[in-house]
This record gives structure tokens, C-alpha cells and sequence, in this order.
């Protein structure tokens, strides 16, 4: 295999990873709190020792060596149900970590009551207060009001009956996704926000722009598709050059 191919080879492998990217931002563009991720490109300078003159001193291959996730805010959608929540700048509700593991962080704050009481996740995680535990509504409140630094007050009494807990992290690019809206923080500790912006009865939408997404995934496409044929002509080529030597010997 020669050089050319290996180029287009190592050109074709980061396309297929861009679709992969792409079509996962397509497929979270409805998902409530989801952040659009792309790739991250560098070129690979490699020294040629053959007597290719085309590729003589240097060879660049395409080297894609992660992703980098997109986070700026989403739009809000309005829907005026009790327990949905979005967070205006930064920050994370902390939810706490499944069978006494580590706690998770997430900005998808269309959350719910259980049967217990307890404000939980849509995968039923209890949603954590500012002294790190569950946060339980009593069955005796009626309706609820949640105030911008996070304090759950009950209308009837103006009582407050909990604080929901929002943090931030000095690296939060850093941070592991563990599903589409739920991440790990790894080896950082949460911060809390000193003032936190929670507004009731909204949701903050997908950041991923679909019809941006969308081109995208045509122009990757169209690219994948020319660098097969690139590789398919190539591979004629030589093909048809072995044939005419081939020939020429026998002569």
C-alpha cells in the first residue's frame, strides 16, 4: 500500500468518525439539556524515507485525537410545570450517584416527584439539596414554588422546605459523559454557585442547531464518498500499470 492510500485511508477513518459525532447531535437536537460535540483535528507530519518524489521529505495524515463538546447555553422552552427547571448561566444540578456511587451532574432539569416524595430525575436519581441530600416534598404541600438560588417554598406557609444544590467546576470541558445529559465529574469537586439563576417552569433545550447539523452531515457525506473514489481510481491505477508491465515483460 503506497502512500496516497494511506492518506486517504487515514482521511476516510476521520470522516467516519465526524458522521458518527454528527448523527449523534441529530439524534439528541430534541433531548432537554443535551450539548452538540465535534471533533477535534490535528495533521500528523510523517518523514518519508522511499523515492516517491511526489511525497519526498514529508507526508501529512489527517489525525482526529477526540471530541470537544459545545457549551453554550440552549434556548428555553416555556412549559410551566412545577418541576421543570433550567439553569440561566452556569452550573449543574447534582443528582446522586446510582447504588452509593459517585454523583452525577446534569443540566436536564425536567424533573419529577416519586411516590416517596423525593424530586428525581426522568431515570428516577434523587435530585440533591444544598446539605447533599434527597430532596423530599411532603405530602401535606400543595403547590410549590422554586426561587431563583434553587429554595423550594411552599405557597401556602411562604415556608422554605429545601435548596437545591448548583454547582460548577474549574474544568468542566474535563468532565466525563456518561449518557447524553448526565456527566461524571472524575478526580474535580463540585463548587457551588454562590448565585445560581433556576427558573421555574422551563426547560433549556438541546444546543444543537439541526439544520446546521444536517449540512453538515451532507458535506461529510459527499467528502466520505470522493475520498472512496479516490481510493477506488487509485487502486485502478496500479492495477493498470502491473497489467501493462506485466504485458511489456512477456513481449
Amino acid at each position: 500500500m503506497d502512500n496516497t492510500t494511506y492518506i486517504a485511508l487515514s482521511r476516510q477513518s476521520s470522516l467516519w468518525n465526524q458522521l458518527e459525532v454528527v448523527a449523534n447531535n441529530l439524534a439528541n437536537v430534541n433531548t432537554t439539556g443535551f450539548k452538540g460535540s465535534d471533533t477535534l483535528f490535528a495533521q500528523y507530519v510523517f518523514r518519508s524515507n522511499n523515492d516517491d518524489l511526489t511525497f519526498k521529505d514529508k507526508i501529512a495524515f489527517t489525525n482526529d485525537f477526540g471530541l470537544v463538546r459545545n457549551l453554550s447555553q440552549g434556548a428555553f422552552n416555556f412549559t410551566n410545570n412545577t418541576y421543570d427547571l433550567a439553569l440561566q448561566g452556569e452550573g449543574y444540578f447534582e443528582v446522586q450517584g446510582k447504588n452509593g456511587g459517585a454523583n452525577t451532574y446534569t443540566r436536564a432539569g425536567n424533573f419529577t416527584v416519586d411516590s416517596t416524595g423525593q424530586l428525581v430525575t426522568q431515570e428516577g436519581a434523587p435530585v440533591l439539596s444544598t446539605n447533599g441530600q434527597p430532596i423530599t416534598i411532603p405530602g401535606t404541600v400543595g403547590e410549590v414554588m422554586i426561587q431563583g438560588d434553587g429554595s423550594i417554598i411552599n405557597k401556602q406557609t411562604n415556608a422554605t422546605i429545601d435548596r437545591i444544590r448548583v454547582v460548577r467546576f474549574e474544568r468542566e470541558r474535563d468532565l466525563k459523559q456518561i449518557t447524553g445529559t448526565v456527566f461524571g465529574a472524575g478526580d474535580q469537586q463540585p463548587i457551588d454557585v454562590p448565585n445560581p439563576k433556576v427558573a421555574q417552569g422551563v426547560l433549556e433545550a438541546s444546543n444543537v442547531n439541526g439544520i446546521s447539523e444536517m449540512t453538515r452531515l451532507i458535506a461529510l457525506n459527499r467528502a466520505y464518498g470522493d475520498v472512496t473514489k479516490l481510493v477506488e481510481e487509485e487502486h485502478d491505477r496500479k492495477r493498470k500499470a502491473s497489467d501493462l508491465f506485466s504485458r511489456q515483460m512477456t513481449a
